[in-house]
Order: C-alpha cells, then sequence, then structure tokens
C-alpha cells in the first residue's frame, strides 16, 4: 500500500531554532507495512522502493486509531539520523544527528519549545489582527 508521508521524526530538525541548521525536508513515497505484533500492538516499517527501510517503528491502537508508541527510528543511506521515544501517542524524547552532532531533547525539552512555537502563532495572529 503506497502512502504519502512527512516523516514523524523530521519534526526533530525543527523543533529548535538557534542550534540547528536550515535544512530542507520533502515528501517521500514509501511502502508502509503494518504488521500485529499482539493484541493492541503493531509494528510498521516504512520502505524505500529498493525495499530499504527508512523509517521503523510501533503503533498502539486504542479507539480505533494507530498511536506512536515505543521507540521510532528514522534512517538514511542505512544510517540511524533519528530516534524517538513514545508512550502510546506521548513523546518522550528525540535523539538526532545534525551537522554530525547529536542532539537529545527530553519531554520537558519538547514540551517548552511546543509551547514557545504557539506564543510565536499566537504573536503572528495577534500582529495580524492589529494591521486590521
Amino acid at each position: 500500500m503506497k502512502f504519502k508521508t512527512t516523516i514523524i521524526l523530521l519534526v526533530a530538525l525543527l523543533f529548535s531554532t538557534g542550534l540547528y541548521a536550515q535544512q530542507s525536508i520533502t515528501n517521500e513515497e514509501y511502502d508502509k507495512v503494518v504488521t500485529n505484533i499482539d493484541g493492541n500492538l503493531f509494528s510498521v516499517k516504512f520502505l524505500e522502493t529498493d525495499g530499504t527501510v527508512a523509517q521503523e517503528g510501533q503503533y498502539w491502537q486504542e479507539d480505533n486509531l494507530l498511536k506512536p508508541h515505543g521507540t521510532w527510528t528514522l534512517y538514511s543511506a542505512g544510517e540511524v539520523v533519528t530516534t524517538s521515544t513514545f508512550d502510546k501517542g506521548e513523546r518522550l524524547s528525540v535523539e538526532t544527528i545534525i551537522d554530525g552532532k547529536v542532539v537529545k531533547a527530553d519531554k520537558q525539552a519538547l514540551t517548552i519549545k511546543k509551547i514557545e512555537q504557539e506564543i510565536n502563532q499566537l504573536e503572528k495572529r495577534l500582529a495580524d489582527l492589529k494591521k486590521n
């Protein structure tokens, strides 16, 4: 089955401003293989056209929704680029390599960054309202 997706874990490349170089992110088309492991737990692999694994992880099924669960790994040219840990849809940590440096963030750092992004969006909306 073909599945057009923006890779979930690439969010890590966007989660901070000053520490990270600009990178271009493109949507890729992958074959998505989902296998039931046990009960509500599923494994998933996103495969390149040549069959190599681009990303792999697990889903937890809850209320007919598949939520990221456990450790997710993103690969580039066979090398691990990013790993992220989830608990039933909640991101707990992320570790990625940017410009050859390992960058880590725990749940608290991710929450802070999410709040900063929400504040920036609200400030932009407020500025737009003041213009009108």
